[in-house]
């Protein structure tokens, strides 16, 4: 969009209805700065709706900023996953994770969605998964966007079993049906943990979340837990 700004080929001054949709990633990201350069090409007469996994406070002002008489609807508890969805942590050396990975999806329950924290991380394990037999594909943002669109058609579909994504290249993800949820390593805070879980027990739907630790990563697992209110057994 902002590309079109520039070209000037594109009108927004017509714009009745502003959908802002994973608000709190988008600030994570840096992309408040373009978002509000849109905004300001827009009529201030208009309906805008934000959705958001969690509320931190910088998107609650954000949200006081281009919104007027704004009406706050919570669903669940804030920072908090869907109840459920099970947690489970499973502490073992660096060296054990691959191994322990291949063996849970060689049986997998239903769809498995993992979780790596770096493009490189991800794409590095899609291919020993691979290499192992297990049907995936991997998620990020050094994928072409036909290689995304190839890796979430195939996994929606049934093709792959398992998607191997960072957090970001899986930001909106809307997949019905994934079982199981895997956090690779630990994610880098609370607000990630949420969005990751946040994939599976949807609708009230049972879902399961693993996470893999460790030995010493055993006190941030702690704070984890404690910050998104949780208890990983």
């Amino acid at each position: 969009m902002m590309d079109h700004m520039r070209q000037q080929n594109a009108d927004l001054s017509g714009i009745e209805l502003l959908i802002l949709d994973e608000a709190d990633r988008m600030m994570d990201m840096g992309f408040w700065p373009d978002v509000r350069r849109i905004i300001s090409a827009m009529t201030s007469v208009r309906q805008t709706l934000l959705f958001s996994a969690t509320m931190p406070d910088d998107v609650v002002r954000f949200a006081l900023e281009i919104v007027r008489e704004p009406k706050y609807v919570q669903v669940g508890h804030r920072f908090k996953p869907a109840k459920s969805i099970t947690h489970r942590a499973e502490v073992m050396p660096e060296s054990a994770k691959l191994e322990w990975l291949i063996e849970q999806l060689r049986r997998p329950d239903g769809p498995v969605l993992v979780f790596s924290r770096t493009k490189i991380g991800a794409e590095r394990l899609s291919k020993r998964l691979a290499a192992a037999g297990i049907k995936c594909a991997a998620l990020h943002a050094d994928r072409t966007q036909d290689q995304r669109r190839i890796a979430v058609e195939g996994f929606r579909g049934g093709r792959y079993k398992v998607l191997v994504a960072t957090d970001i290249a899986a930001r909106g993800l809307d997949i019905d049906g994934i079982h199981t949820v895997i956090n690779y390593e630990l994610p880098d805070s609370p607000e990630a943990y949420v969005h990751r879980v946040g994939r599976t027990g949807r609708a009230d739907e049972p879902g399961q979340a693993i996470t893999l630790v460790a030995p010493d990563e055993r006190q941030a697992l702690a704070n984890l837990e404690k910050s998104v209110g949780v208890r990983l057994e």
